[in-house]
């Protein structure tokens, strides 16, 4: 499987543990799913228009079904052409929070987890699920989220391409920041 990797910095800040994750994608990556993407517009408005030139009563539904399905992948393959170039995860570690921002060339929500009710926090298993595994390993997707744990009922996931040394590290300063 062609992997993509990540890149971490720590930084120790008066707010607390600043850690940064950057996709790290190899040059090539990008410049095949440029012009994966390039190539899938140009056949998609092709078929778009060759569709309508010779559209019959019964041509309406395949067409809808058409776009739809190259809406669909349009949209993810730009989405992961995005990421790949300007995105970037922020954990902050900091006395009685963890702070995660997925953050899109500066934009983002940071969203706000007590460190207390944070439990089963960890490296999330793959074991079971070969082709999850792959496929988020894949450098084309957005995902491939290493580090996971439940708050209040519900389960969140972050650390893109992380190796799984990375992922312990983090998991480690999270569990290290919650015994203070």
């Amino acid at each position: 499987m062609i992997q993509s990797g990540a890149k971490v910095t720590v930084e120790e800040t008066e707010a607390g543990t600043v850690i940064s994750i950057f996709p790290e994608p190899k040059p090539w990556q990008v410049v095949v799913l440029s012009i994966w993407l390039m190539l899938w517009v140009f056949s998609g408005i092709l078929g778009f228009v060759g569709g309508l030139k010779e559209m019959g009563a019964d041509d309406f539904t395949f067409l809808l079904v058409f776009i739809g399905f190259w809406a669909y992948f349009t949209f993810y393959s730009v989405r992961s052409l995005v990421w790949l170039r300007v995105g970037a995860e922020f954990i902050r570690i900091s006395e009685d929070t963890v702070d995660y921002k997925r953050s899109w060339n500066g934009f983002g929500r940071v969203k706000s987890y007590d460190i207390d009710t944070i439990k089963n926090l960890g490296v999330v298993n793959y074991e079971d699920k070969k082709f999850a595994k792959t496929y988020n390993d894949a450098f084309w997707t957005v995902g491939g989220e290493m580090i996971g744990f439940e708050y209040i009922g519900t389960k969140v996931a972050f650390g893109f391409k992380l190796s799984e040394t990375q992922a312990k590290d983090i998991v480690k300063r999270i569990q290290r920041a919650s015994k203070r």
